[in-house]
Parts: structure tokens; C-alpha cells; sequence
């Protein structure tokens, strides 16, 4: 479901707040559309092995399982990607991810350099 609107900064906290949605981010930064399920299944599961390691057929398939019921799903909910559950297609904006990873910089920025009022 593609929204209209941009996802709050609540929202985009929320995705960030599991490793693993951080590191599909980091994917779809680097690869074009429309991103398979399987490929970006054995890409993740690799990435969360031992370097050294080649993750078996069922640590992707859990992998494959945790994207399409819940990871992707969630980033499709915030508008970040639209996620085809019949076709197992992943297609992104990467300028509607990077606005709003500005946005959520902006915001720690003013938190961190905003000055308490003194009283």
C-alpha cells in the first residue's frame, strides 16, 4: 500500500528499532527495484552469520518467513516500500527513504544542540 503522506518520525524510529529492518534499509540503498524475496532472504541471512559461514536452506527460509510476515510488511506500513505479498516484489522510492532518514537526523540534531531553558 503506498502512501500519500510522509511517515512520522515515530514511525521511522519504530522501523529502525530492529537490526534487521535497518539492514533491509541498507540493502534496498544499494540495489535497484523491484528487489526479490529470496534474493534479499540469502543476502540478509549471510549478513547474519559468521563471515565465514554460508547460512543453510532453512536459516533462509526463516529469514524469507520474518520478512513477508513481519519486516517487510511493517515498512510497507509506514510507506517506505511497497511490498507485493502475492508476488513477493519489493519496490522503493529511495528519495522517500532518504527524506525521511534526514528527517529523523534533523530531528536528534535539534535534541542534541537544543538548550535546556534556564529558569
Amino acid at each position: 500500500m503506498e502512501r500519500d503522506d510522509h511517515p512520522s518520525v515515530d514511525e521511522i524510529f519504530e522501523v529502525l528499532t530492529h537490526p534487521r529492518r535497518r539492514l533491509l534499509l541498507q540493502y534496498f540503498k544499494h540495489n535497484s527495484n523491484p528487489i526479490d524475496l529470496d534474493d534479499l532472504a540469502a543476502r540478509v541471512a549471510r549478513w547474519e552469520q559468521d563471515p565465514a559461514a554460508v547460512p543453510s536452506e532453512i536459516e533462509i527460509d526463516h529469514v524469507r518467513t520474518a520478512l513477508h510476515k513481519t519486516h517487510l510488511p511493517q515498512i510497507d506500513a509506514v510507506g517506505l516500500i511497497v511490498y507485493d505479498l502475492d508476488s513477493h516484489a519489493i519496490h522503493y522510492d529511495q528519495s522517500r527513504i532518504r527524506a525521511a532518514m534526514e528527517n529523523v537526523v534533523n530531528v536528534i540534531e535539534f535534541l542534541y544542540t537544543q538548550q535546556p531553558d534556564s529558569k
